[in-house]
């Protein structure tokens, strides 16, 4: 049996791997499982939080670090240890509250290592809480522990978001990044980072044995993280964009196990090449 241990294979959660019903399928979860037996090493990079992708770090077993936080962490699920993390500055507070004041429709979720932290409750933040699983802290911005914030997820209904990313670009913030991750949801993170900034520092804390990385992703806050990849590919059901933008267009969307398809043909090019 062919050595795989050189492959790394790290994909997106939500609308890569994930189905709409939020549950991974057999037919990907036997890939996976068959790619790890073979050596192969098999990776998450999410915008979700620890608390929100515990379930499936547990499930899906990676065998090597993960990305959180849409690049501002990465997590050593074998020994629960945060390898790297990058804060947000302490503007992230102002930024925070003069959003809340201008959009009394959108809430905040301000996201730290120890838990999620929600200063209001809308019908989207509700729907966000119930699809990821995590109970959160309810309260006062003032009441939200300082530092140590690693990103901020503003949720909003889709045709609210234009107004809501209008008014970023004109308040012209530099101190920090922003990202729309989803129809509903526009997020603050460290400036820099991104699950390409996470992945080039991946390479060094982790991987000096893995000679191809091969990622896959759906959606805008992706597209850094494919381009850093040695091999990018996307299932049916991503964004314009970034179909552009990847080497490989999955014949299958997360609905029908789109990284099933993606293991099988890495088998088929990466083995290809070496048998040939």
């Amino acid at each position: 049996m062919q050595d795989w241990s050189d492959v790394l294979i790290i994909t997106d959660l939500d609308g890569t791997l994930l189905p709409s019903n939020k549950k991974v399928s057999e037919k990907d979860i036997e890939a996976i499982r068959e790619f790890q037996e073979r050596g192969g090493k098999f990776a998450i990079a999410t915008g979700r939080t620890l608390q929100a992708a515990k379930r499936y770090l547990v499930q899906l077993q990676p065998n090597t670090p993960v990305i959180l936080f849409n690049g501002a962490a990465i997590y050593e699920p074998k020994t629960g240890e945060m390898l790297y993390t990058q804060e947000l500055p302490e503007e992230a507070v102002s930024i925070t509250r003069q959003v809340l004041e201008a959009f009394p429709d959108v809430s905040a979720e301000i996201l730290r290592a120890d838990g999620t932290y929600v200063t209001r409750m809308t019908s989207n933040e509700k729907e966000h809480l119930r699809i990821c699983q995590v109970e959160p802290v309810l309260c006062m911005l003032d009441e939200v522990p300082k530092g140590e914030w690693l990103k901020v997820l503003f949720a909003i209904s889709p045709e609210r978001m234009r107004a809501l990313q209008t008014y970023f670009h004109e308040k012209n913030w530099t101190c920090t990044d922003f990202v729309q991750s989803e129809a509903r949801f526009y997020e603050m993170l460290p400036k820099g980072a991104t699950k390409g900034s996470a992945l080039r520092m991946y390479k060094s804390l982790c991987h000096e044995t893995v000679k191809t990385i091969v990622a896959a992703g759906d959606f805008d806050n992706d597209l850094e993280m494919l381009q850093e990849a040695d091999i990018s590919a996307c299932p049916s059901n991503a964004q314009p964009c970034v179909q552009k933008t990847v080497d490989i267009v999955l014949d299958h969307s997360c609905e029908e196990s789109a990284i099933a398809e993606l293991i099988q043909r890495i088998y088929e090019i990466i083995g290809g090449s070496r048998n040939g």
